[in-house]
């Protein structure tokens, strides 16, 4: 494992890795640590200029319970308005 830094003034943390079976690549524990990953994250996979690029994915969460109640009480005083 390499730990260099570019000149950005980041640590950079490489490694390599081999693939396995069924394309499995097992990311280093060291790696996993810096990135906060734990079994059960998501990693979201990219192919940018020819290069494999791997980063955490944080879905982004939406409160709905205002937005759905607001709609399903507009779909009732539509249904209500249509009726004969």
């Amino acid at each position: 494992m390499d730990l260099t830094d570019n000149s950005s003034g980041t640590i950079m943390v490489s490694t390599i890795s081999k693939i396995g079976r069924k394309g499995v690549v097992v990311i280093p524990k060291k790696l996993r640590e810096a990135l906060g990953l734990r079994e059960g994250s998501l990693i979201l996979m990219e192919v940018r200029g020819g290069e494999l690029v791997l980063r955490p994915y944080a879905p982004k969460r939406v409160k709905l319970a205002g937005r759905v109640s607001q709609i399903l009480k507009n779909l009732k005083m539509e249904e209500l308005n249509l009726e004969p």
